[in-house]
């Protein structure tokens, strides 16, 4: 693209290369978009704050933390000042993965560098506690950024929520969903689903109906993601009648099923004892090229095999791997364990032979 703008005579300036880096990180192609930002250096065209936060972002996608490190120092070398976006991409991709004391290494440097964080630098450290189970530090975070003067948006608001539900704190997420309204925030697709998510997986399925009501008055429209909570929750409780009404409700109201829908309910319905009507859909998904993954075939391998039909069951791996889909551990185990229930043992100990040959099934 570059070189089609300079066969057009146009020279190139920061604007242009920083534009192309930018696509390229988003294509993943960070090693390529650190190569051009070399080149415009060479040719006297100083990279600036953009084009560094731009790199810093690609690199932190890929997880190469060091290179990501290293464009920081060499933006302090060359003067450069960061600024709070270039911190809150660092500070937001150490939290995604886990590294909190790096996170809270980036806030100090932020905050000595004359940056003071903002409502999304908050957001990213609540998350990153909440991804480590520290419900406590997460919710002193929300204080904290209140007590700096900030005003929690819904994304704050939303991470509470989830956080509190994914720990089994529904009382403190009814609550925070509240005190959000009460602060005129609206909640959003992801604040219902997350607590919804909440109160079906602790069994308070009785309150979900009513939030579903407020959805549609707001005319936040329950999408894919919630009828999979709701058809998890039905299945999980063998509620199936009523997970087929659900089911069908979802396609008459013209939202598509995904992958997991299916999933949801070709598990539910074999643990429910309606393998024909799980191996009718599971059939129909396989004629029409549905691309299932391997948890859709795990499913399905369980349900045959749990009313004994192993063979069959064996015919569903092979035609998975010629649809593209390896066997997991579990896949494999699923079958072995039947075999064995049907004292087939001879025959388990080939096929244990088979896969361990070709690598599926580490010893």
């Amino acid at each position: 693209m570059l070189r089609n703008i300079e066969r057009q005579g146009i020279k190139p300036n920061i604007v242009i290369y920083s534009t192309i880096i930018d696509g390229l990180c988003k294509d993943g192609l960070v090693t390529e978009a650190r190569d051009l930002c070399s080149e415009m250096i060479e040719r006297r065209i100083s990279p600036n704050v953009v084009t560094y936060s731009t790199l810093i972002h690609g690199f932190c996608c890929m997880g190469r933390w060091e290179e990501a490190y290293e464009l920081l120092n060499e933006m302090f070398r060359k003067e450069i000042n960061p600024n709070v976006y270039t911190w809150n991409i660092l500070l937001d991709a150490f939290c995604k993965e886990g590294k909190i004391t790096e996170a809270q290494a980036m806030l100090a440097l932020m905050m000595k560098s004359d940056n003071k964080p903002n409502v999304v630098t908050f957001n990213a450290l609540m998350d990153g506690y909440f991804l480590r189970n520290d419900v406590n530090a997460s919710r002193e975070i929300f204080n904290k950024m209140i007590q700096s003067g900030l005003f929690p948006n819904v994304t704050s608001y939303t991470i509470l929520i989830d956080g509190y539900c994914k720990n089994k704190m529904i009382d403190e997420a009814m609550d925070t969903f509240r005190e959000m309204q009460c602060r005129n925030l609206i909640p959003n697709i992801v604040t219902y689903n997350s607590l919804i998510d909440g109160l079906c997986k602790s069994r308070r399925i009785s309150q979900v109906q009513d939030f579903i009501y407020e959805m549609h008055d707001r005319g936040q429209l329950p999408n894919v993601i919630t009828y999979n909570v709701l058809l998890d929750a039905l299945c999980k409780r063998q509620h199936l009648d009523e997970a087929i009404m659900l089911f069908r409700k979802i396609v008459d109201r013209g939202i598509q099923p995904d992958v997991y829908t299916y999933t949801i309910l070709i598990d539910g319905l074999c643990k429910g004892g309606r393998l024909n009507l799980a191996r009718q859909i599971f059939q129909q998904l396989l004629t029409k090229g549905y691309h299932l993954n391997v948890q859709s075939y795990t499913c399905m391998i369980s349900g045959l095999c749990k009313e004994g039909f192993v063979d069959e069951a064996m015919t569903l791996l092979y035609k998975m791997e010629e649809n593209g889909c390896l066997p997991n551990l579990l896949t494999i185990e699923t079958i072995l364990h039947g075999l064995l229930e049907k004292n087939e043992n001879h025959k388990a100990k080939m096929f244990l032979l088979e896969m361990t040959d070709r690598g599926l099934f580490k010893k």
